[in-house]
């Protein structure tokens, strides 16, 4: 069951190399990018924020 108090956030930062999707959560940090559509850096920010939220602990945590 997904932790609710987790600080979560994944927003699209576009600048003049493209669009990025940049991600926090509960202090670790990534950027996936860049994207030279904003649909594109949209989905990616979707599936990026479901896998932050739905999959708990690490790949290795097994």
């Amino acid at each position: 069951m997904p932790n609710k108090n987790r600080a979560l956030s994944v927003v699209v930062r576009s600048d003049e190399r493209g669009h990025w999707v940049e991600w926090n959560n509960d202090g670790e940090t990534g950027s996936l990018g860049p994207y030279q559509d904003a649909d594109m850096a949209d989905n990616v920010r979707l599936a990026k924020e479901r896998e932050l939220t739905d999959n708990v602990g690490h790949i290795n945590d097994v």
